[in-house]
């Protein structure tokens, strides 16, 4: 199923109807599939997919936060990034012992770069 989903949408297309079916393991990984085939707006698709199917899953939640939020990074849209990112941060004060702790580090420290970098 995950070898025709990939198929189907391509290399550099956007998915506009992303099946429901998909585990939240196959939505990782076509978002990771989308990134290194340096299509973004694929990958922000399959992020935003995993926020809306699996918003109870923290630690999804976190990694898609961060990961939406990086992709925004890279692609120097950088208000973009630091609404993500804050989005992502703001977990931690509620729910810091059930999200792993990488997102935050990561966070933090794209968000020391902008403001560092006056962006």
């Amino acid at each position: 199923m995950l070898l025709v989903a990939v198929l189907l949408f391509g290399c550099r297309t956007v998915p506009t109807d992303i099946p429901d079916d998909l585990t939240l393991g196959e939505l990782i990984q076509l978002a990771q599939e989308s990134v290194d085939a340096e299509n973004p707006n694929a990958a922000l698709a399959y992020y935003q997919a995993i926020l809306d199917r699996f918003p109870n899953d923290r630690a999804a939640v976190a990694t898609a936060r961060y990961e939406i939020g990086f992709i925004h990074f890279r692609r120097n849209d950088f208000e973009q990034a630091r609404t993500e990112f804050d989005t992502l941060l703001a977990m931690y004060d509620t729910e810091a012992g059930s999200i792993p702790e990488w997102p935050r580090v990561l966070a933090n420290t794209l968000l020391a770069e902008i403001s560092d970098s006056g962006r």
